[in-house]
């Protein structure tokens, strides 16, 4: 063999993946860790409702960008459990059905605290409750905190495989629960100091009481000095069941993050801007939700498994979901108003609900005025019936304010369910004040 051809066959060897030099693909996650991220979205797909008995398709389409920085406060299962975000920016677009809707954080809410819980994402604002739509601004994005458990944590050549792990699938999946994670990394080069690894495969999991099955192909580049993946490009295919909360879909999404280490902590981030921030356990209120007629004539701060799934100029649909199951639904219908000081009398009240189309009172199970606050009166008729010759419960609630506005919530629920629901219908009631914030 020629001098020249030991040369070459040596140079192919080194440079062949069998022969190629192992890295070290290892992420070590620490309190006290920031880093700046920009996360762009585009999804495309179809809602799935169902109207008359027939299946129907909704077109979507629709576009997010996030740019927070995030400090890890607390690290468990080998990622950030707990973390504090500044979103800089945080807004989407999308056209549903034809109709375009826009939503953008607020500037009194960019800081955010976020906890990676057995049972899901869960994220609040320390300066007071968000709304639903700012709720899934800040919590439904691609969740950076999964990207040390893509990795293997150990040294690896060109060409070996992994599984990633069970904590890093739900964060990536979103999941309130994981049910399945078929979710491989894969070493595919080394280059200029940057190892590129894919991420390939399925996983399954529940989301608001909803299955969904999620199918990803990822690209993510590992920086080897600093030892922390810098970007991930991330496509992926949602089908996603009914749920009690959301219609079905099936959807393509296309992720890509980008990450730059930062050596000290933005002036949002630091010890000043935190003083107040409360641990692992945040005030239900902090944890609420709140709601604001469009028109003026109420608003409200409600426990968040509390989710709203319709609204018109003079209903407002809530449904209560406890851990992925549904529970019971609530209606929230304006009332025609009274003089002030007064309200509707309970008889002229217990006549109309008894006068409610399709509904069929068996027996009254309890009846009365319930005290309340803020110069507000409050009646609740609860009732067992039929509606549509199916059993139900309904707890009907007149609430009357003291310039004599007036609503009526309904509480509607299987009467196996009725020691589920307890006393929420009278918090949900309750939380309803009259008139628009100042």
């Amino acid at each position: 063999m020629t001098p020249r051809r030991a040369a070459l066959l040596a140079l192919l060897l080194v440079s062949s993946p069998a022969f190629a030099q192992p890295v070290n693909l290892t992420e070590t996650p620490m309190v006290g860790d920031c880093s700046r991220y920009t996360v762009e979205l585009t999804v495309t797909g179809h809602l799935i409702v169902t109207q008359e008995g027939a299946k129907q398709q909704i077109k979507l389409d629709a576009k997010a960008r996030h740019r927070f920085a995030e400090r890890a406060l607390a690290v468990a299962d080998g990622l950030p459990s707990r973390s504090a975000r500044y979103y800089d920016e945080a807004a989407t677009s999308a056209v549903v059905g034809g109709d375009k809707v826009d939503h953008a954080l607020p500037a009194d809410r960019r800081l955010i605290i976020a906890h990676r819980n057995p049972d899901g994402p869960f994220c609040f604002s320390p300066a007071g409750p968000v709304t639903r739509d700012e709720l899934d601004l800040v919590t439904e994005h691609f969740d950076p905190r999964c990207l040390a458990g893509l990795l293997p944590g150990k040294m690896v050549a060109v060409g070996d495989t992994w599984a990633v792990t069970n904590p890093a699938a739900q964060t990536a999946g979103l999941f309130d629960g994981l049910v399945k994670n078929q979710l491989t990394g894969k070493l595919v080069g080394v280059k200029d100091g940057v190892a590129t690894f894919t991420v390939t495969g399925t996983a399954e999991g529940i989301e608001h009481g909803a299955k969904v099955g999620m199918t990803v192909s990822a690209t993510g580049q590992f920086h080897l000095a600093s030892m922390r993946v810098v970007e991930i490009a991330w496509k992926q295919s949602d089908d996603r069941d009914q749920g009690p909360v959301s219609p079905a879909s099936k959807l393509e999404a296309v992720v890509t993050v980008r990450r730059e280490l930062l050596p000290q902590l933005p002036k949002e981030l630091a010890e000043p801007a935190l003083a107040g921030v409360p641990g692992a356990d945040p005030p239900a209120l902090l944890t609420h939700l709140r709601h604001a007629d469009p028109k003026g004539r109420y608003q409200l701060v409600y426990p968040r498994d509390w989710h709203v799934t319709g609204q018109t100029d003079t209903h407002l649909v809530f449904r209560l979901v406890d851990r992925g199951e549904f529970v019971a639904q609530a209606t929230v219908t304006v009332w025609k108003k009274a003089e002030p000081g007064k309200h509707v009398p309970a008889d002229e009240f217990k006549k109309a609900v008894a006068e409610s189309p399709g509904w069929v009172a068996v027996r009254v199970l309890e009846e009365g005025e319930i005290p309340t606050d803020g110069g507000r009166w409050l009646y609740r008729l609860t009732a067992e019936g039929k509606m549509e010759d199916l059993p139900v419960v309904q707890s009907f609630h007149l609430l009357a304010g003291p310039q004599g506005d007036q609503v009526v919530v309904t509480v509607a629920m299987k009467p196996e369910k009725l020691k589920a629901v307890g006393t929420r219908d009278v918090g949900l009631v309750n939380a309803i004040e009259f008139g628009a914030k100042k």
